[in-house]
């Protein structure tokens, strides 16, 4: 089963990261044409790695195995942001269904699937999502996305973020290795 994992984004989150590690990069060389060009990276090869990495950095901290697939990426940012793709294997399945049963989990996720000024949702609570999640892969996947969501908040996965171990590939191909 696939899901959809909500990390936070590129967009003015972590290709901050990203830019401080070109920056810092470009501030440890010695000769002028080893420098990373920003018009010269390869964006979409670079957010792919960061994503693979991150998700490889996620499954470390929440004990999971999840499987990169992609990125989610809007085709505009003022509605929602990235989104990282995975594939959920049984195993992992069933150990994020059992956080379903939490209360933490239960308090957290409610009103995120209540309406609210500006927002009507689809569901009427979680408890009407996790009905739905029995008869639905579709809304099973959207459980298990918001599952994975909370883990993240929970666990603070976003905080040592700078940690993660990711490549910025140029368009020249060049592959900057992280050091």
């Amino acid at each position: 089963m696939e899901i959809q994992i909500d990390f936070g984004g590129f967009y003015c989150f972590h290709e901050e990261y990203i830019d401080c590690r070109i920056e810092q990069f470009n501030d440890s060389i010695t000769y002028e044409d080893e420098i990373i060009d920003y018009d010269n990276v390869d964006w979409n090869a670079t957010f792919k790695s960061y994503a693979e990495n991150w998700l490889h950095y996620f499954n470390h901290y929440c004990d999971l195995s999840l499987d990169f697939v992609g990125i989610d990426s809007p085709r505009y940012y003022n509605y929602r942001t990235d989104k990282i793709i995975a594939y959920v294997e049984k195993h992992d399945e069933n150990s994020l269904m059992k956080i379903v049963d939490n209360d933490k989990f239960y308090h957290w996720a409610n009103p995120q699937l209540q309406d609210s000024s500006g927002f009507i949702s689809y569901y009427d609570g979680i408890d009407d999502l996790i009905a739905r999640a029995k008869k639905d892969d579709d809304d099973k996947s959207i459980l298990l996305g918001m599952v994975c969501n909370y883990l993240i908040e929970l666990n603070e996965v976003n905080k040592d973020i700078y940690e993660i171990d990711y490549n910025i590939v140029e368009l020249n191909n060049k592959l900057v290795e992280n050091e």
